[in-house]
């Protein structure tokens, strides 16, 4: 995890610089299109204002409405000193000025001489730049010359702040993409580090488990010597409960030759006896041996001709192990399904039973997983091992109701 907060952290900083600098590129292009704004504006009411204080020059709408078209204006007013419309190129003369449409107080700072522009105000959502300019007539500042840019001169003002707006949604959408590929970065770490600690684990506990199995399976064959020794001599003198006991001893000692001939499965010590079967008859012999075990009714689908190349006993007792695990869950039936698949056979074993709790799920195939009380938690583990030792895998799949575990293990190539 501290591994993805230096990235993330520069990545933060990165793009709040970058959100710095979006701004002050803002500001500096909206102070130039002011600027520019300003220059036209005064530029063309300067020229206009002008013309008008020519001896002998009657102005008239058409010549009001020609400064408008050439300089890209929306509108234009002639204003006198008591606030009235000499003359407009698209509307009456000889009305009051509508105070929504122009600045009183900038008409009286025009009257006395000094001109002035409003950039970027707005009648309702109306964005509006005016220009203000005094008309002097004898020397004296008599009329107020209103030019109106409008939204033609405020819509690149507009642009520019959409622009910003949408470098900083961009630069926010950045940030939460980073966050979120830091964060799968460290999640996808952290389940690195699980799985390299848990295999690590798994080799140890592997490898202490064949050296127990190991040391552990001379002495129980002595033992189970001895105890068969012990029952054929004294067949006649043994009473019941001797004769029970013994048998107990038995049935314990062939439990933990199993539980170490798991161990020794588990860490791959003992070779596979690799040979060449057919896959529908290895699931019928299959079948047949897990209905005398358990009972269940075991149902085989499965066309002719497939073939694997693997070791029957070590490959019947990863299927016998499902079947039973679903004797144990309450399944009444279970089914061997397999196909060919893309150079491969898939086979799925499935049971009517509850299915596995799903809190035991993610941990299911671990050494020591298990839900039962009387039970070892080695079983699929083993039969993983087995199946990946043959270059396969086994998965549990996520159905309902019941549960189907799927083999898939490579088809010879005889059979393909």
């Amino acid at each position: 995890m501290r591994r993805a907060l230096l990235p993330l952290l520069l990545a933060v900083l990165g793009l709040a610089g970058a959100g710095l600098a979006t701004h002050s590129l803002h500001r500096a292009a909206s102070s130039a299109l002011q600027r520019a704004t300003e220059e036209r504006l005064r530029g063309a009411g300067t020229t206009a204002a002008r013309t008008l204080e020519q001896p002998g020059f009657t102005p008239d709408a058409a010549w009001l409405r020609s400064v408008v078209e050439a300089n890209g204006l929306e509108g234009a007013l002639l204003v006198d000193s008591r606030l009235r419309v000499v003359l407009d190129p698209v509307g009456p003369a000889a009305r009051p000025v509508d105070l929504l449409r122009v600045d009183a107080t900038r008409v009286r700072r025009a009257l006395a001489g000094e001109p002035s522009l409003s950039l970027g105000w707005a009648i309702g959502e109306a964005r509006v730049a005016s220009a203000y300019l005094p008309v002097r007539h004898a020397g004296a500042v008599d009329q107020v010359l209103v030019l109106e840019g409008g939204e033609a001169y405020a819509a690149r003002q507009a642009d520019l702040d959409r622009a910003l707006h949408l470098g900083w949604l961009l630069s926010a959408c950045a940030a939460l993409l980073t966050a979120l590929v830091a964060w799968g970065w460290a999640a996808a770490e952290r389940r690195q580090r699980e799985l390299a600690t848990r295999a690590a684990r798994g080799a140890a506990l592997a490898q202490l488990a064949a050296t127990v199995s190991h040391e552990v399976r001379n002495p129980l064959g002595v033992i189970r010597g001895t105890v068969e020794l012990m029952r054929e001599r004294g067949r006649d003198r043994l009473g019941e409960r001797d004769a029970e006991a013994l048998e107990d001893i038995l049935g314990e000692v062939a439990r933990l030759r199993r539980l170490t001939d798991d161990f020794l499965d588990l860490s791959s010590d003992r070779p596979l006896a690799g040979m060449d079967l057919d896959l529908a008859s290895f699931l019928d012999d299959a079948a047949r041996a897990g209905r005398a075990a358990t009972g269940l009714a075991i149902d085989v689908e499965s066309p002719w001709g497939l073939h694997i190349q693997g070791d029957a006993g070590r490959l019947r007792q990863v299927l016998l192990n499902l079947v039973a695990n679903a004797a144990r869950a309450g399944a009444n039936r279970v089914r061997f399904q397999a196909v060919a698949e893309a150079g491969r056979v898939r086979l799925d074993v499935a049971d009517d039973g509850p299915g596995i709790p799903e809190a035991i799920r993610p941990r299911l195939f671990e050494p020591f997983a298990t839900t039962r009380e009387d039970g070892n938690g080695l079983g699929l583990a083993v039969s993983r091992r087995i199946v990946e030792r043959h270059g396969g895998s086994l998965a549990l799949l996520p159905t309902r109701p019941g549960a189907t575990f799927r083999i898939e293990l490579p088809q010879t190539e005889e059979a393909r």
